[in-house]
């Protein structure tokens, strides 16, 4: 396993402040050292969805409601 940070800047939203997405990667490797599986994993409305404008909204007020 390997813990990754992914940082980037969007320039319409945000105010072109750095971002940060945070993951996995599942990696397996053959006889000779070489990756022959690699997976991904990381939680996309935590990390982007709540982010975007319109959408964040929409997730931030559904987890709200769901906390109730």
């Amino acid at each position: 396993m390997l813990v990754w940070e992914f940082y980037y800047r969007v320039k319409l939203w945000g105010k072109g402040e750095a971002q940060v997405m945070r993951g996995v990667s599942h990696l397996r490797f053959d006889a000779d050292g070489k990756v022959n599986y690699h997976r991904d994993y990381w939680d996309a409305a935590e990390e982007l969805y709540m982010k975007l404008p319109a959408i964040g909204t929409l997730m931030r007020g559904l987890r709200r409601m769901l906390a109730a």
